[in-house]
């Protein structure tokens, strides 16, 4: 059985190597038997949302974030209402920032109500998280000028970070969005088995259960790491 993955905006919204949440989904999904394609898409390219079962899109400068919601807004109809249909998406770094109300002043999709505001210096900090949808804690780094207000269901709550951060993301329907990087997916093995479920109960596949011991192990040694970290600063 195919799925189709759409990598967006993969050239200027790929600041941090975040291609690798997309090379993991694809190696999960392979190991369940999935047939994969991945398709890339950037500004001006005809864009048809329906036809992908995921849909994913990482970080960028904050000059090319204005220009992809420029180029975004021509197909907002048809991104919404693949949001609204439940479908999967995955939104890591500032581009997650496009779906609320406004970004500084200027009006963004305006799916959710939030906004979100510049800030003059950069807030760069290791992470940890915990979320209602997650059972573990999760793992990652933000790097990003930008500040959410007003966010009525973020998806994470912080545990520990270098700044007084108090939750991050959001969670509408099927898409989580997060300033989080790392890459998000390679860092927490259950975030990457969330997504693969979903798809696999789309499709009205049987989920088969995997051991990844490795990617287990890997996590587990970054949290570790981070526990120390915050226990010396408490």
């Amino acid at each position: 059985m195919e799925v189709k993955i759409l990598h967006l905006y993969h050239d200027i919204m790929n600041l941090y190597g975040e291609y690798g949440n997309i090379k993991i989904l694809e190696k999960h999904l392979k190991d369940q038997g999935f047939e994969v394609i991945v398709e890339k898409k950037s500004l001006e390219e005809e864009k048809n949302f329906e036809e992908y079962d995921f849909i994913y899109m990482g970080c960028g400068t904050e000059k090319n974030q204005k220009v992809i919601l420029s180029d975004l807004i021509k197909d907002k109809e048809q991104f919404l209402k693949y949001i609204e249909e439940e479908k999967n998406m995955l939104l890591t770094g500032n581009s997650f920032e496009i779906l609320g109300k406004k970004i500084d002043e200027e009006e963004a999709l305006g799916l959710l109500n939030f906004n979100t505001k510049h800030q003059d210096k950069r807030i760069t900090t290791d992470a940890i998280c915990t979320s209602k949808i997650f059972n573990n804690k999760i793992v990652g780094f933000i790097n990003t000028m930008s500040i959410i207000e007003d966010n009525e269901n973020p998806l994470f709550e912080f545990d520990y970070s270098t700044y007084n951060l108090k939750d991050d993301g959001i969670i509408y329907k099927n898409v989580l969005g997060t300033h989080l990087i790392g890459p998000l997916l390679i860092r927490n093995p259950e975030i990457l088995e969330y997504f693969i479920k979903k798809i696999a109960q789309i499709k009205g596949v049987e989920y088969k259960e995997i051991k990844y011991e490795e990617e287990n192990e890997g996590y587990k040694l970054v949290l570790e790491e981070l526990e120390k970290r915050k226990s010396l600063n408490n």
